[in-house]
């Protein structure tokens, strides 16, 4: 079940990977947008005539900005997660349910955000896996990836 999380993960990541790619083309082939955040108000103005073009330029160009920070971020995360995707060498954590999970259909594939209070240690790991409804202090083993957090119910109960 966890190569489920794993190529769902892929299939997010390649979405996030083409997202960057599109904020970083934006930003390097619209100069004029970037000289626009950074240099003066002033020195703007000489370029564009409108009343409201430079507060409208800032904005168009701090959300790609902000796009692809948060993009490169994601990406930082499943790259990290590279390499124990390779050796299969996934996180487990026995222990149960934090709330519980049951919002869209009761279906394996449906994604699911869940906290997981580890048996052993206390810690509450938070997750997302693939599964049906989860229920509040439902016992669960959960194997996961540590950085973006995607994993699998291995077992219940």
């Amino acid at each position: 079940m966890i190569e489920y999380a794993v190529s769902r993960l892929a299939m997010r990541s390649l979405v996030f990977l083409v997202a960057f790619a599109l904020c970083v083309s934006h930003l390097v082939r619209k100069r004029d947008f970037i000289d626009a955040v950074f240099r003066s108000p002033d020195e703007v103005r000489k370029s564009f005539t409108g009343r409201n073009d430079v507060l409208f330029l800032r904005v168009l160009n701090i959300v790609p900005m902000v796009v692809a920070v948060a993009t490169a971020a994601f990406l930082l995360g499943a790259l990290l997660d590279v390499p124990r995707i390779m050796g299969g060498d996934y996180l487990r954590v026995e222990g149960g349910a934090v709330g519980r999970a049951h919002g869209g259909a009761d279906v394996p594939s449906e994604r699911r955000g869940i906290s997981v209070r580890d048996g052993e240690t206390g810690e509450v790991v938070d997750l997302t896996v693939f599964s049906g409804y989860v229920d509040d202090g439902e016992g669960l083993a959960v194997e996961y990836l540590p950085h973006t957090g995607y994993g699998a119910i291995v077992e219940r109960g």
